[in-house]
């Protein structure tokens, strides 16, 4: 019986210090959503809110509109950094003067700790469009304090890409490459005051077959949202990007002239992630690996 019993403690703290191996990282999640910009005025606050608009950014025609990071691991000191060669980043937060940062790649240094915010200082420096951060800040993650004061839940970037050629399907699309064929989408159209969707597969898309049509309803679409970034968010930061976008993705989009016939909503492989922006943390103390899981959505017009 007692050598029993120390086996089972043997084998307890095998386990757990594999389980501390396994989580000894910093594990980064992101998600945003490309949309179409066709020299608009592109919309920077959150969807389906009453303006400021900014001047349109004409690069290339697509923007990806508020991507989030939020950190999770240990706790951390480090600086993470955004960089990109295909277009600029053009807004950020916290914001950084000018002379510290450059108009393709931005660094922020930070504590990444465990502790609650208990008041957010109302010195955080709002973008353009001034977005609703509220709807960015889950629990989970850890919470960020810079040295000049700032703290909160998340690091915001938004980047204007030059080029959108590498995507998988771009609008009215003949041929796909058979590795991107089973990619699922999500169609979403008008039908007078309500908005329908069908769910199939990219090459259903391209080849013109149709589909069983649903309601657009909340409980729908982020359910699919929940399959689809299973692996790469926690189901609260997939609620935060479906609380940011439902309106627009419902109703909101019909008011813009681009998007009047709908659009089509597909999950960038994330092998491809890396043409819109480059992610890199760097942990000063304690040093940690690094793991990235990005949820890029494209949500292009009919």
């Amino acid at each position: 019986m007692k050598k029993f019993l120390l086996i089972s403690l043997l084998l307890a703290l095998l386990a757990g210090n594999t389980y501390g191996r396994r989580i000894a990282s910093i594990q980064v999640h992101e998600w945003g959503v490309l949309t179409w910009n066709n020299n608009d005025p592109v919309l920077s606050s959150v969807p389906g809110t009453d303006p400021p608009f900014v001047e349109p950014v004409d690069q290339g025609g697509m923007i990806m509109r508020a991507p989030v990071l939020y950190f999770h691991g240990p706790e951390f000191t480090g600086t993470v950094t955004v960089k990109t060669d295909n277009g600029s980043i053009f807004d950020i937060y916290p914001v950084l003067p000018d002379m510290v940062r450059e108009d393709n790649m931005v660094s922020w240094t930070a504590k990444f700790k465990y502790a609650e915010i208990e008041e957010y200082p109302n010195f955080h420096g709002m973008v353009p469009g001034e977005w609703n951060y509220n709807l960015w800040r889950v629990d989970s993650p850890l919470s960020i304090f810079a040295a000049d004061g700032w703290n909160d839940k998340f690091l915001y970037y938004e980047t204007a890409p030059v080029t959108t050629s590498f995507l998988p399907y771009t609008t009215g699309q003949e041929t796909l490459c058979e590795e991107y064929e089973n990619i699922e989408v999500i169609i979403i159209k008008p039908d007078g005051e309500n908005s329908f969707f069908m769910r199939c597969y990219l090459s259903d898309l391209v080849e013109g077959k149709g589909a069983d049509t649903y309601p657009v309803t909340s409980d729908a679409i982020v359910g699919i949202l929940y399959e689809w970034s299973a692996e790469l968010l926690e189901f609260e930061e997939t609620d935060a990007l479906w609380a940011t976008w439902s309106d627009w993705m419902s109703e909101g989009y019909k008011d813009e002239s681009t998007y009047a016939d709908g659009f089509v909503l597909y999950m960038i492989p994330e092998e491809l992630t890396n043409n819109f922006s480059e992610i890199s943390v760097e942990t000063l103390s304690p040093s940690y690996p690094v793991n990235t899981s990005r949820f890029l959505l494209v949500a292009m017009p009919l």
